[in-house]
């Protein structure tokens, strides 16, 4: 979603319990109740940030002060110094429909209410999607419905004005539509749009791991609509079992397993004017993936980046929407895989901005109008991370990295000519940008160790213009009484056995270091390609579970093993072709450093993960058998071929080319296992399939291991529902409270509050 900011700044919540060891109490203890109740301990956060056109007005998502989940839509005017209510969420119906619920689980927005939103160019009009149906509306008039689900049975999704903000468009019951706001008319741009055929949408695996969430593209000027034709006949169709509270659903879905056949998918542009539609040959659909699209500033080209199916390939590639002619501008390749990215820029003088892992770590470079020249912007042993924005009257861009190191996340600048990196922003922390059209300002945000999320508006030479969100942590803020029993993350850096850094945070209860006992400590992983959870910002380790373990008196470590981004392509290749490999090795290695510790209690240690931590927590119980004795596992994929082929083939390869599946599988080493397991599912999940833990449960029971199960109805993959979030955490907490406090231990019962008490 464009001009969404906060990103990697977690919005989790604190906690307080008493310090068993040295007898004192700090506060009101934090349960797992409190820690996910509204309002959010973090205190007002905003999703969603954008400037209006002009620059003048700041729109946001703003949560409830009742409820955290839910939010609406404000606006900030700089000059006046004032914020307003535009839209409040309450007055529509909260249904969602099958489509909207799998588009936000695929954009991991966890919030209901108003969860997008849209501004026409001249900056006068607004519009958001609202329970299956399109809204618009004028500034400071009211919402006026344009489309009417209840009547063609279909939700609409994925709608934006179109250039110039006289046509709103949107893809309803799969075909792509455009809605003449002057004549109050809608139009079908494609009409035979029907079950396993769709137009100008993003399939499964595109919305899922390739971060491409829309399936068209207007022009500059609206002369003409790029858009996707999706044909999944050939993916298979999975019969998919929705248990709720209130019954099974079956749910049909297409699902491209890995090795199988995905979704064919391929381009077409339409002129608006004549209505004729000009079909693209990008070669075989069944040999890549359409990763990005965009147009140069005249809409002389559409600009398509094609992905090669096994991900090793990348091709930029100009196109001429009237006739279909395509000319390869550059090519990027890699030994095992390539990450893609939301760079590319168009400059008015047709000079094209790029971002390119060549050198082994991420940097800009600046190409000239055919990309046959490009020089690189900046360069060194850091990883860029996004382009924020361009001034190009300054010749200057904006961007966030990792130049001082892989937990913390800085805005800088670059020259256009002299490729001169300034930063705009200091300290440990995590902070982002999102620059206006026009002003001169922009938005910075903000979260540390000691700081929940902040949002400020600053000017161009970096002047703070006025917060939007100070977040003080004062006596009215919602952590204010937790405050004082608040576990500060301790950070260190531990070395792989090839000499990497692998960076580590801990949270040790209080009086633990002198109290002269051994306390049980849990380690928290994802462990993939896809996240790194030790950083220097406002997290989990200050207000979620990790936090509300800590003050429950565990040891608590996060470490980021080989195999993690944000430290370049050697660092995140390493477990390439191999899951549960150097990653297990780097865990063990931290696992050794809590044992060589005074106060830690080394036969009781615990690991948890969800989705590819769930696969790391029952990896850690079988290939390093007796290391840790409970693990509690969230939606684990158990058998990659179970995956979908993005995912999976870019870091596995086919399963017809060697074993890195069964290498790579949790039942390979299954009869290893040692220590208890709890394994956690949505029953509805329709990104790792509950087929995943069925299979494991029923090898577990063939050999005769005993574990423990919970299964959720109605949820999926993200644990949107509240109450279902309350029951999860506090049932892995009643688990290591059984598994690693055996009687005599520091923290048997009583030591420590317990979550869920008063």
């Amino acid at each position: 979603m464009a001009g969404t900011i906060l990103a990697g700044a977690l919005m989790t919540m604190p906690a307080l319990a008493a310090d068993s060891a040295a007898g004192v109490s700090a506060g009101p203890a934090l349960t797992v109740e409190r820690m996910l109740g509204s309002p959010s301990l973090n205190g007002p956060r905003a999703r969603g940030v954008k400037f209006s056109p002009d620059g003048g007005l700041v729109t946001y998502l703003k949560a409830k002060a009742d409820d955290a989940n839910k939010t609406d839509l404000w606006a900030y005017d700089i000059a006046a110094g004032t914020d307003r209510l535009l839209v409040d969420s309450s007055q529509f119906s909260a249904k969602e429909s099958e489509e909207e619920r799998g588009r936000r689980e695929r954009q991991r927005i966890r919030d209901t209410g108003i969860v997008d939103y849209g501004w026409d160019d001249a900056g006068r009009t607004l519009l958001f999607p609202m329970a299956g149906d399109v809204f618009v509306m004028p500034l400071g008039g009211s919402p006026t419905r344009i489309t009417n689900s209840a009547a063609t049975k279909d939700a609409a999704i994925d709608a934006r004005f179109a250039p110039g903000g006289t046509l709103v468009s949107y893809v309803r019951g799969n075909n792509l539509y455009v809605y003449d706001l002057a004549k109050g008319q809608e139009r079908a741009l494609t009409q035979d749009g029907a079950g396993t055929l769709s137009y100008g949408t993003a399939e499964f695996v595109a919305q899922e791991e390739l971060k491409r969430n829309t399936g068209y593209w207007w022009s500059p000027g609206a002369r003409y609509v790029a858009y996707t034709r999706v044909d999944e006949s050939d993916v298979p169709l999975v019969s998919r079992y929705d248990y709720g509270a209130e019954g099974v659903t079956v749910v049909p879905q297409r699902y491209p397993f890995a090795g199988g056949p995905n979704a064919k998918v391929t381009l077409q542009v339409m002129d608006m004017a004549t209505g004729a539609v000009t079909k693209v040959n990008l070669g075989d659909p069944a040999g890549y993936y359409l990763a990005r699209v965009d147009w140069r500033r005249d809409a002389s080209e559409v600009l398509v980046q094609r992905l090669s199916r096994d991900q090793k390939r990348l091709d930029l590639l100009a196109v001429n929407p009237a006739t279909g002619a395509v000319r390869t501008l550059l090519t990027e390749q890699s030994k095992t895989f390539l990450n893609l990215h939301e760079d590319l820029r168009v400059l008015a003088n047709g000079k094209i901005l790029w971002a390119s892992e060549r050198t082994g770590f991420k940097h800009l470079y600046l190409c000239d109008h055919e990309a046959a020249n490009c020089r690189a912007l900046t360069k060194g042993d850091w990883m860029v991370d996004a382009v924020v924005g361009v001034d190009e009257a300054g010749g200057r861009v904006f961007f966030t990295g990792f130049r001082e190191g892989p937990l913390d996340h800085h805005v800088y600048s670059v020259g256009l000519a002299k490729g001169d990196v300034k930063a705009l922003t200091s300290g440990d922390g995590w902070h982002g940008a999102v620059m206006a059209a026009k002003g001169g300002n922009w938005l910075h945000s903000y979260s540390g160790p000691h700081q929940p999320p902040q949002l400020s508006v600053e000017d161009a030479k970096g002047n703070r213009v006025t917060w939007l969100i100070e977040n003080k942590l004062d006596e009215a803020h919602p952590f204010a009484p937790y405050l004082a029993g608040e576990i500060e993350p301790e950070f260190g850096v531990l070395k792989a056995d090839d000499g990497s850094d692998l960076h580590y945070m801990m949270l040790v209860p209080p009086g633990a270091k002198t109290s002269g006992k051994k306390y049980p400590a849990i380690v928290n992983a994802y462990g993939g390609p896809a996240a790194a959870l030790v950083s220097h910002a406002w997290g989990d380790a200050q207000s979620g579970f990790a936090q509300v373990l800590a003050r429950n008196g565990y040891v608590v470590m996060v470490l980021d093993n080989r195999g993690t981004p944000h430290r370049g392509q050697a660092f995140l290749s390493a477990t390439y072709h191999h899951f549960g490999s150097v990653e297990v090795a780097d865990q063990v290695k931290g696992a050794n450093f809590l044992k060589s510790l005074p106060f830690v209690d080394g036969q009781h240690l615990g690991f948890y993960g969800h989705s590819h931590g769930g696969f790391m927590t029952i990896i850690m119980l079988t290939r390093a058998p007796g290391v840790f004795a409970a693990g509690a596992a969230g939606a684990p994929v158990t058998d990659w071929r179970l995956y979908d082929t993005a995912y999976t083939e870019r870091y596995l390869g086919d399963p017809k080319d060697g074993p890195a599946y069964e290498d790579s599988s949790v039942f390979k080493d299954l009869k290893n296992i040692q220590g208890r397991l709890l394994v956690i599912h949505g029953m509805a999940d329709d990104n790792v399939f509950f087929d995943n833990t069925t299979k494991l449960l029923r090898a577990l029971q063939q050999q005769g291991t005993r574990f423990d199960l919970m299964t959720y109805p109605g949820q999926r993959h993200g644990f949107y529902d509240t109450y279902a979030n309350i029951h999860r955490y506090n049932t892995m907490l009643d688990f290591f409270d059984r598994t690693l406090r055996p009687a005599g231990s520091a923290v048997t019962a009583g030591g420590a509050p317990q979550a869920g008490t008063p």
